[in-house]
């Protein structure tokens, strides 16, 4: 399970799942329609990756909520100016990229609005749309804590 890591000056988060050493961090945001980059790290490399995030609200609770939706997976290719480090990603086949845009979408519930996902005013706050299903914190069995 992922978790929120800050490094001990506190300048620097990232969100890690410390069981397979894979770690989310952001890493620019911007455009007109607010638009973010992200990079997921694995032991076999990283996978940079664009979003843009909407807001709503719930018709059946009343309750708001924002919800990422990938714009690229692999690349970012409006961020390579600002970030130089990034290299894109091919996979090998469709079930690879999903295994990985799964771990993408846990790993964007964790960070949340900036790195407080498990903090989240309630727990369908942060969604991710992946292929058109909606994915909330209890799907991968997270529940919010209140630290």
């Amino acid at each position: 399970m992922f978790e929120v890591e800050a490094t001990k000056d506190g300048h620097e988060h990232r969100v890690i799942d410390r069981a397979t050493d894979v770690y989310l961090k952001w890493l620019v945001a911007g455009g007109p329609y607010f638009t973010e980059v992200f990079k997921l790290v694995h032991s076999e490399g990283s996978i940079p990756f664009t979003t843009v995030r909407a807001e709503g609200v719930d018709p059946e609770s009343g309750l708001p909520y924002f919800v990422f939706r990938f714009l690229t997976f692999g690349s970012a290719p409006k961020a390579h100016r600002n970030t130089q480090d990034l290299v894109n990603r091919t996979f090998d086949n469709e079930t690879e990229k999903r295994h990985w845009m799964n771990v993408a979408a846990e790993a964007l519930l964790v960070f949340g609005w900036a790195y407080n996902g498990l903090k989240a005013p309630h727990p369908s706050y942060t969604r991710v749309d992946l292929d058109g299903k909606i994915y909330i914190l209890k799907d991968f069995g997270y529940t919010l804590n209140s630290k």
